[in-house]
């Protein structure tokens, strides 16, 4: 809660970029749904999603079965969103 508060008093972020907090506060459906598919898919894969971008070359088929499937869920949300006009 500290660093969110001291970066919400800063206009600029460490490296120069424009500060992007986000503004809306309430909880929604899309949120909810979206944090439990995020909690599922690491629940079941058993790791974080930057661990696995890590382990990708440890010789473990499972990384970049999980990765792979990390970029087809991202592709898919960004086709829905460009759907939607955002």
């Amino acid at each position: 809660a500290l660093p969110l508060h001291l970066a919400g008093r800063r206009s600029r972020a460490l490296l120069g970029g424009a500060m992007q907090l986000p503004r809306r506060r309430e909880l929604d459906a899309r949120l909810v749904g979206g944090s439990l598919l995020f909690g599922l898919g690491w629940g079941i894969a058993g790791i974080c999603p930057g661990p696995a971008v890590a382990i990708l070359l440890s010789g473990h088929w499972q990384a970049p079965l999980f990765v792979a499937a990390l970029l087809a869920g991202m592709l898919i949300f960004a086709a829905l969103e460009g759907r939607r006009g955002h």
